[in-house]
């Protein structure tokens, strides 16, 4: 009878096990608060990148605000918190916008920011040290994929320059959410 519950308990074991290997990927979201109205702290700060060979882009976040720099000056669109109802467009709204989602893909945390239209994909940011340094990523989630884009931001215009084709395992990405299953 002992014998019997030791192999009855070892094949449970083995079963929750197996469950968690197959349970267990590489994206998993996290239940986001939806009146999230800061950027988080490591995301604050400017931004560089270099595109496209030659160009440097440059990109801040304060606690509410995310300014983009660009040929026609500056940009800036304000973070609010995700409303219930989307109100109609206006002068008022169209630079709001808000925090909608939190994945782990990888290993890493990514914050999707939409703007405000009920739009159902916004652009994912995340970040992490990288070979000793910050590294700001962005993806984007379509057609059931979240893939990270080629273009890595860092503190500095002098990192962005010297790391322009620096690829990091686990932050440069494409996964297809059919291949999980």
């Amino acid at each position: 009878m002992k014998f019997k519950k030791k192999i009855i308990t070892l094949l449970a074991l083995i079963s929750v096990v197996a469950g968690f290997g197959i349970a267990h990927s590489s994206v998993s979201s996290v239940q986001a608060k939806t009146n999230i109205t800061t950027f988080p702290k490591k995301m604050r700060g400017t931004w560089y990148a270099y595109f496209n060979k030659k160009k440097i882009l440059k990109k801040t976040f304060t606690k509410n605000k995310e300014i983009t720099y660009d040929t026609k000056g500056k940009h800036i669109r304000y973070l609010h918190k995700q409303p219930k109802v989307f109100p109609e467009s206006s002068k008022k709204n169209k630079d709001w916008i808000y925090i909608s989602n939190i994945k782990k893909v990888t290993g890493h945390t990514w914050y999707c920011i939409n703007d405000y239209s009920p739009v159902l994909s916004g652009e994912y940011y995340g970040v992490a040290k990288l070979k000793g340094n910050w590294v700001l990523g962005s993806a984007l989630e379509h057609n059931n994929t979240f893939e990270s884009d080629d273009i890595h931001w860092y503190r500095s215009r002098k990192l962005a320059k010297k790391f322009k084709k620096r690829h990091y395992k686990g932050f440069d990405f494409a996964i297809s959410y059919n291949d999980l299953e």
